[in-house]
């Protein structure tokens, strides 16, 4: 059984160990996230003490996947998602995003959710699509969108597990 928790302080490296790589931190969190980091520049930049972050969880209490979300142009926006390299292609990418979108949509009072993606990073956006997601136009100038697709999804189709 895996569970949707908040993040928290003694969560961090175990996260900071998946990000190994320049790449790995771009395709990740942008181009703006200090790498190599460490835990402060780590903890200032993906701002976990201030956006609801949150991890996937197993019974013996290892982390397998992060996320976070905020409310960005009043859709649940999604962000920085990854799952452990130890867990990839066990579907855990997909019970991130809608636990993520569930939690968020309902805190926030919301009703769509949003994400970016990067345009060479085809696994997260065949994911995104499957889940509902479409790519839209962003509504407002920003840096480094050249780069990546902006998706919106319905967030109540997700919650109710439609497709």
């Amino acid at each position: 059984m895996v569970e949707l928790v908040p993040f928290e302080a003694d969560f961090l490296p175990e996260l900071m160990s998946w990000i190994d790589s320049e790449r790995a931190c771009r395709l990740w969190a942008g181009s703006w996230f200090e790498y190599p980091f460490d835990e402060k520049s780590f903890s200032r930049d993906s701002r976990w003490q201030e956006i609801p972050s949150f991890v996937l969880q197993d019974e013996q209490g290892q982390i397998l996947a992060f996320g976070q979300y905020y409310n960005r142009l009043d859709c649940c926006h999604l962000a920085r998602l990854i799952v452990s390299p130890k867990a990839r292609g066990s579907g855990l990418g997909r019970q991130l995003v809608t636990g993520l979108i569930a939690h968020g949509s309902e805190a926030l009072k919301l009703d769509r959710a949003s994400l970016f993606v990067l345009k060479d990073n085809p696994l997260a956006l065949s994911l995104y699509e499957k889940l509902g997601f479409r790519r839209r136009d962003y509504p407002e100038p920003e840096p480094g969108l050249e780069i990546c697709y902006y998706m919106v999804a319905s967030a109540r189709s997700r919650i109710n597990g439609e497709h």
